[in-house]
């Protein structure tokens, strides 16, 4: 009955220590979702500027930035399961001291920094030890499946979360978002104390962290499909993937919506992008290649500079669900060809490049797009990032055909 019930798009389902995992996800990203929409609106409150809350939002991923490279090389060496209930009790913290300080009426901007700075130095080594742990609780065959259903459940609350977070802000206040998040991280912590399966055992080879780093960064650049993949994955991060700060300014700037306009804009999005992770559960590891990754990219560019010439609220809503669906398809596709393009020994550091790439450049992208809207407008920070990805996506596309035809002639 179980294989029958854990089958086709759920098949990752079937290994007991994925489902302990999985549900504990299940309820905290929905805590996650609720508090990312409370911290960008709360920040936009507070200074009722584009650039100042791209300034908060970046600070998250700063750290990312600087020091991914090194997380990726120490999670080589340490056993994930241990990494993640350390960062998930940090993160449960972090968020308890955000709904103190916003219940006591204490809160200020620069609270708000500090926070986004600390959240940003312990996601940066939970995202790739979760990540890279999967492949333990799952393996090969399972892996792209197991990153959609990842996917489908953080999507599902993003459709869930903003929604029931507009709700609470405007009813309960906007600190029990925050409040909500703390709690929702200890079934994530229970799971992952449940779950028993051995990872690999970690050998010292003496190396310094240095080293390692740029071992990892060879290994990337020797692998054709790593290096391409990465390529696309940091155009899409400075371009694309810059939504806490051009979904809050676009609904409130160039739409004139309130909090509940945001919260369904960020919605519809969220059905997109559950879409797309359902999709990405369904296709077999044969078929996520480089030529899908081109096909999204391009496409979700496009989307954008449909967004640039838009001024309906119901247009942007249909918009954003095809955004939603193409950035969430792109971002599984990538992450599951890296996974399998790459060795055990490796798969943490091209991870955390991964992520250095995706979630790292998320600082300068921020203050292009939030400069742009704030000195352009709204809509510009679709339409320029969408021209630019779309440029700078094509010479990648046109060196990757000319390198294919050299190897042809030799």
């Amino acid at each position: 009955m179980q294989y029958v019930l854990f089958s086709g798009p759920f098949r990752a389902l079937r290994h007991k220590n994925y489902r302990y995992y999985w549900f504990g996800q299940a309820i905290s990203v929905i805590g996650s979702w609720m508090q990312n929409m409370a911290m960008q609106w709360l920040a936009l409150s507070i200074t009722n500027s584009a650039l100042l809350l791209s300034i908060v939002t970046a600070c998250e991923q700063v750290p990312v930035m600087f020091i991914s490279l090194f997380a990726g090389a120490i999670l080589d060496k340490r056993q994930k399961r241990r990494i993640i209930l350390l960062t998930q009790s940090l993160l449960l913290f972090f968020a308890f001291i955000l709904f103190l300080i916003t219940y006591t009426h204490t809160v200020r901007y620069w609270h708000l920094v500090v926070l986004a700075i600390l959240r940003g130095l312990v996601t940066t080594f939970d995202n790739p030890a979760r990540q890279s742990y999967m492949i333990t609780l799952v393996g090969k065959e399972d892996l792209p499946n197991a990153v959609g259903l990842n996917s489908m459940i953080f999507n599902l609350a993003r459709i869930i979360g903003p929604a029931v977070a507009s709700l609470v802000i405007s009813t309960a206040g906007i600190e029990m978002c925050f409040l909500a998040n703390a709690i929702s991280f200890v079934p994530v912590i229970i799971g992952v104390f449940l779950i028993d399966a051995k990872e690999p055992q970690k050998e010292e080879n003496g190396k310094s962290v240095f080293s390692e780093v740029v071992e990892g960064l060879k290994y990337v650049y020797m692998n054709k499909v790593l290096l391409r993949a990465i390529s696309l994955v940091l155009i899409m991060g400075i371009f694309i993937l810059n939504f806490n700060v051009l979904i809050p300014v676009y609904a409130k700037l160039a739409l004139g919506r309130n909090e509940t306009g945001f919260g369904f804009l960020m919605s519809s999005m969220g059905i997109g992008s559950l879409m797309g992770a359902f999709l990405t559960a369904t296709r077999r590891k044969e078929k996520i290649n480089l030529n899908l990754l081109f096909k999204f990219i391009l496409s979700v560019s496009i989307v954008y500079i449909f967004l640039g010439l838009n001024k309906s609220y119901a247009v942007a809503c249909v918009l954003f669900v095809f955004v939603g669906l193409l950035a969430i398809s792109f971002n599984t596709s990538a992450n599951a060809l890296l996974q399998l393009s790459s060795s055990d020994d490796f798969r943490a550091r091209v991870l955390s490049i991964y992520f250095l790439c995706n979630a790292g450049t998320t600082p300068i992208g921020n203050l292009f797009t939030g400069t742009i809207s704030q000195k352009i407008s709204p809509w510009a920070g679709f339409y320029i990032p969408g021209l630019a990805t779309i440029a700078l996506t094509t010479m990648v596309l046109i060196t990757t055909f000319k390198k294919k035809n050299l190897e042809k002639t030799k």
